[in-house]
């Protein structure tokens, strides 16, 4: 589901996730907000289980879980800085 000249492999940010959240829901980037509602958008449970994969691929260890439950590009950017911060201390 990312970008089909996206790196799976490259690392993930708030832009990519806006990116591949936009291509899953056949978007712009740009109509997406980090705010919106994801699931009322029309992201449903295997496209999100899609982008966690590919998410993984880029290094990251969101989970399916946490994503569902605040589903929201900012909720999302800030489980991913979470994610960094813990994995530097």
């Amino acid at each position: 589901m990312s970008s089909p000249d996206a790196d799976p492999a490259a690392a993930v940010d708030l832009e990519r996730m806006r990116a591949d959240v936009a291509q899953a829901l056949e978007e712009s980037p740009e109509a997406i907000g980090d705010h919106d509602d994801l699931l009322d958008r029309g992201l449903d449970s295997i496209r999100l289980m899609s982008l966690v994969e590919s998410w993984r691929a880029g290094g990251t260890e969101l989970s399916f879980i946490d994503l569902a439950e605040t589903p929201t590009l900012d909720a999302w950017a800030r489980l991913l800085h979470d994610e960094e911060r813990g994995a530097t201390t």
